[in-house]
């Protein structure tokens, strides 16, 4: 008697907890994504930035174990591609960014980076803010601090302190480039040649 009963608590046992994998690892990752991908298909209908709050808060904000960082992502690459085009405004791009910046992972080179280009853009587009070359260069930093020796980082840098002028620091991080990948023409053209 002892036996079966041993034995039925750990047949149940594993039933729960094969129905909590399936729905943590499984279900709520597809809820999560299915109200992603229902926000970027209302996108035409969305006119206004508290209509887009509402869309996009059903995703980001409904709970999953797994998806955040990927959802995030794809609105992060969405958001620097609206902020891109040069038809839309300053404004609209910016109420978008102080939307998505408090959601991007801190610890992940691919917010950070897609965070950076994003200020970067806003520098160049709207008058070279000083506080968007800041917010641009502070993400870019964090970012090599967590992926010191990758080129989407080595290179974004290089061309950001290029772009702003700033030659000492472009030099500095084109001289690092070389130090890893030392038959990049272009950058050792671009040192020799100050």
């Amino acid at each position: 008697m002892f036996k079966l009963l041993t034995k039925q608590i750990l047949l149940l046992t594993l039933i729960v907890l094969v129905i909590w994998a399936i729905i943590f690892g499984s279900y709520l990752p597809l809820i999560k994504s299915r109200r992603f991908i229902s926000a970027l298909g209302s996108l035409s209908l969305i006119k206004t930035i508290e209509q887009f709050k509402t869309f996009f808060n059903r995703s980001l904000n409904f709970y999953s174990p797994i998806g955040d960082e990927e959802v995030t992502k794809f609105l992060v690459s969405d958001i620097l591609s609206f902020v891109s085009d040069d038809n839309q405004s300053e404004s609209g791009s910016r109420m978008l960014v102080d939307y998505i910046e408090p959601r991007i992972f801190q610890d992940d080179v691919r917010h950070l980076l897609a965070m950076a280009q994003i200020y970067w853009i806003l520098w160049e587009k709207y008058g070279y803010n000083e506080a968007d070359f800041e917010k641009a260069e502070n993400y870019f930093k964090k970012a090599y601090v967590i992926g010191p020796k990758l080129p989407p980082v080595l290179y974004g840098m290089f061309d950001f302190y290029k772009a702003k002028g700033d030659v000492v620091t472009a030099k500095e991080i084109g001289e690092e480039i070389l130090n890893y990948w030392p038959n990049d023409e272009e950058i050792e053209n671009y040192i020799n040649s100050r």
